[in-house]
């Protein structure tokens, strides 16, 4: 995930859903201090796969039955 697309993201969560850059950190389960790291110097793909998720409010995985 680029630097821009990373930083549009936590925009759009603040704009949408009136998130702060604390709670991104604790919806994408790491630490405050790593979001600077990442809007400077972008995400791993983990994250970006994350934050599409939770752009869209899917929930975590389960397993369903089959």
């Amino acid at each position: 995930m680029t630097p821009a697309d990373f930083t549009a993201w936590i925009a759009h969560m603040k704009e949408t859903r009136g998130w702060s850059k604390a709670k991104c950190a604790r919806m994408l389960g790491c630490g405050v201090n790593t979001i600077p790291l990442w809007i400077k110097s972008g995400a791993p793909p983990y994250i970006g796969l994350a934050c599409a998720a939770l752009a869209y409010g899917l929930p975590a995985w389960r397993k369903t039955s089959a």
